[in-house]
């Protein structure tokens, strides 16, 4: 059977994977540590070699490998090497971003990015380093993002893949190219942009150094991969128009598949070229919803009871949380409010709420902010049918069935739980030459319904939650 060879570098941790064809995760190694704003992507690097030899002391042979991770960028040299640190999607670049609102409106780099203006997008991380740091920026052969580093570590290939492009906010996403217009309003040097290419395609081989190294044997083809978010929608199914995919981890993304081109009337939702030709993913990475359970968990509760002694305390209260309104956006606002200022706010808390109280309340927020981009999808005709669930946070029942309540919509879990490495390995089998038809299903869980009189208590406290939020913001500017 063949077996393939995975790294998935996350928000909470770094880890390497075995999987067969069958989509069964044979082994995994894992480091878990906290990628923060920035961080030394050097060491990562060197971090995967180390899980790399772990797995290979006793899998030797592998039929392809592939790369995800979390949006973050890194500035290289010719030879490959880091001269930057690895800006995480929690950089914010505030100030040039403010400055090139004064010469290009949303509507106008929506039409050719697919998204608003933006402080984490990587042009302005180059804006400030030509600006600030301009001999850094004259050694810097490319900006790519952290995924591509590593597959250039692999491969010695340097290159992006076009979903991730879209994040730089140079990418034309209708032409397939870079923007020389948004260059040139930028004051950006086109070559510092690498290659393009599709997550499917094959960029090269494992170099034989690293075979040696990692003690494996054989060619080993790795694709070019891509954005953990939207590797994970191709894990989870997410590869026919009018299906919905809500990936649970530290982030939680939510994605709609489509076979246009749509931008909504609000530029609110991203638009993402999918992983597979063809079709488009509108929604967007919306807040760390999971994150901010962990951090609830580890740094609110001292890690004095579990998640599933909180789920089940959880899930006695109604709906609302006793009033308590959470907005869990601890690294800023993403899709769809796009405020980077507006952080972590509880409001409603009274002395007979517990912890289980502001523990619904992160999950009743992340139903709220869903159904927000699905009625601004919905008004531009961007509509599903139901939403596969993947990822750490789908585990959890009372989640998924409070998510069904809000939105009004059917969510199954995946049977497979990791849903980016299992994109990867999709991935992999593309780049080995498979045809999209021909991967194997990823087949689905359980089935969560949506109750009628659930979903009427909830479209008041939903109400009450958009509102609060208007007021709230203007906190935040």
């Amino acid at each position: 059977m063949k077996k393939y060879l995975v790294v998935d570098i996350g928000t909470s941790s770094v880890r390497t994977a075995v999987v067969d064809e069958k989509l069964q995760i044979r082994k995994t190694e894992t480091i878990r540590r906290t990628a923060g704003v920035c961080f030394d992507a050097e060491q990562e690097w060197k971090t995967i070699c180390v899980l790399i030899k772990k797995l290979t002391r006793t899998e030797k042979q592998f039929a392809g490998a592939a790369v995800s991770s979390l949006l973050g960028w890194v500035g290289i040299d010719r030879n490959g090497n880091a001269v930057t640190p690895c800006y995480s999607y929690m950089h914010q670049e505030n100030e040039v971003c403010e400055a090139f609102r004064k010469s290009k409106s949303d509507e106008e780099v929506c039409q050719i990015c697919g998204r608003k203006i933006n402080p984490e997008w990587a042009a302005f991380k180059m804006c400030t380093l030509k600006k600030r740091q301009p001999d850094k920026y004259r050694n810097m052969a490319y900006m790519i993002s952290m995924k591509d580093f590593i597959n250039r570590k692999l491969t010695g290939r340097t290159a992006l893949d076009r979903t991730s492009a879209g994040y730089t906010m140079l990418y034309d996403i209708r032409k397939e190219t870079w923007s020389s217009g948004l260059l040139e309003a930028l004051e950006l040097d086109r070559e510092k942009l690498p290659e393009l290419k599709y997550p499917y395609e094959r960029l090269g081989e494992i170099r034989e150094e690293l075979l040696l190294e990692f003690g494996i044997h054989g060619k080993i083809p790795v694709a070019v991969g891509s954005v953990d978010g939207s590797t994970a929608i191709l894990g989870a199914g997410g590869i026919k128009e009018r299906t919905a995919v809500s990936v649970m981890g530290t982030t939680d993304v939510f994605f709609m598949v489509t076979r246009e081109w749509k931008a909504d009337s609000t530029r609110s939702l991203i638009v993402n070229p999918h992983v597979i030709p063809g079709l488009w993913l509108v929604g967007g990475p919306m807040g760390m919803y999971g994150g901010t359970i962990e951090w609830f968990l580890k740094h609110i509760m001292n890690q004095s009871m579990d998640i599933q002694e909180m789920n089940h305390r959880a899930a006695a209260l109604e709906t609302g949380s006793g009033g308590v309104q959470f907005y869990p956006n601890l690294a800023g606002e993403r899709t769809p409010f796009w405020n980077p200022l507006f952080t972590g706010t509880v409001t409603g808390m009274r002395q007979e709420h517990r912890a289980e109280h502001l523990f619904r309340a992160i999950m009743e927020a992340s139903g709220y902010t869903m159904k927000r981009i699905m009625e601004i999808g919905a008004a531009s005709d961007i509509g599903f049918d139901e939403v596969t669930a993947i990822g750490g946070g789908a585990k959890s029942s009372l989640w998924l069935q409070i998510k069904a309540d809000i939105t009004g919509k059917i969510f199954w879990s995946a049977e497979a739980e990791e849903a980016t490495v299992t994109g990867s390995v999709l991935l992999a089998m593309l780049a080995e030459g498979k045809r999209p038809e021909e991967l194997p299903a990823v087949p689905k869980k359980e089935c969560y319904f949506c109750r009628q009189e659930i979903f009427e208590e909830y479209e008041k406290h939903y109400e009450r939650y958009i509102r609060s939020h208007e007021i709230l913001q203007k906190l935040y500017q």
